[in-house]
């Protein structure tokens, strides 16, 4: 049984019904951690819809050679698994959990039992896809561009799921091995870029940790980036101007 107020917590995707919103209750079950998603254990389908309730992640999406690998941030607010309700594809992803995930998990057979006993399940669906496809193609476009601006967008990405701080600064726990896991350079490659960063007093690097001091220095990092999609500084900024 889930508590009534981590509800609450949940930004639904499109307006619905009271009543599909119940129904969507009852089936709902709450997970902890990122290995949940399940496709972090072995090829298979994504097991149903997912709502990150708290946390981050990095998922990387790999062939199963392990030749290519491609992926993005996931975290509080985002939707998971909606794209492949009715479809069954072969995901296995690589995953950095950077901040603990709290999901609510509503499982694929009863999901679909549901969508065929209450038509409005269709329209959840379709907005849940539509988020978590923007989420999803934004990162593939991002991975075309330079190691600089994957970089920042990972980490502003990450920004965009914690708590900002009066200061406007933004503390980022994740070490060099989780963020070249997540933007797929190398290690000595990314520690090039960290420390080009930290010239231009963008950011600060300590062991496990990543604090951000100065946005506009990544703002104008990304600028040149095709950000259509999801663009991160569009959170964090209506966040650090509601503090």
């Amino acid at each position: 049984m889930i508590d009534a107020h981590l509800y609450d917590q949940i930004n639904w995707p499109c307006d619905l019904s009271d009543t599909v919103i119940e129904r969507l209750k009852q089936i709902a079950v709450l997970k902890q951690g990122i290995d949940a998603l399940e496709i972090t254990k072995r090829y298979q389908n994504v097991p149903g819809v997912y709502y990150i309730l708290s946390g981050s992640a990095g998922l990387c999406f790999s062939t199963q050679n392990m030749h290519h690998m491609s992926g993005g941030v996931i975290g509080r607010g985002d939707w998971v698994g909606a794209l492949t309700i009715y479809k069954d594809y072969q995901l296995f992803a690589v995953a950095e959990e950077v901040n603990p995930i709290s999901m609510i998990y509503f499982p694929r057979k009863k999901v679909r039992e549901l969508a065929e006993e209450v038509p409005e399940i269709h329209k959840w669906l379709l907005h849940c896809a539509t988020k978590s496809h923007s989420l999803w193609m934004q990162a593939y476009l991002t991975s075309i561009h330079e190691k600089e601006q994957k970089t920042v967008y990972v980490l502003l990405e990450l920004a965009a799921r914690q708590n900002m701080s009066t200061s406007n600064v933004a503390r980022i726990d994740v070490s060099q091995s989780q963020l070249s896991t997540i933007t797929g350079i190398s290690r000595p490659r990314l520690n090039e870029v960290l420390k080009n960063l930290e010239k231009k007093k963008g950011i600060k690097t300590r062991r496990g940790r990543v604090v951000i001091s100065d946005f506009d220095v990544l703002y104008n990092c990304i600028s040149p980036m095709n950000l259509m999609l999801k663009d991160p500084s569009d959170t964090l900024m209506s966040q650090l101007t509601s503090e």
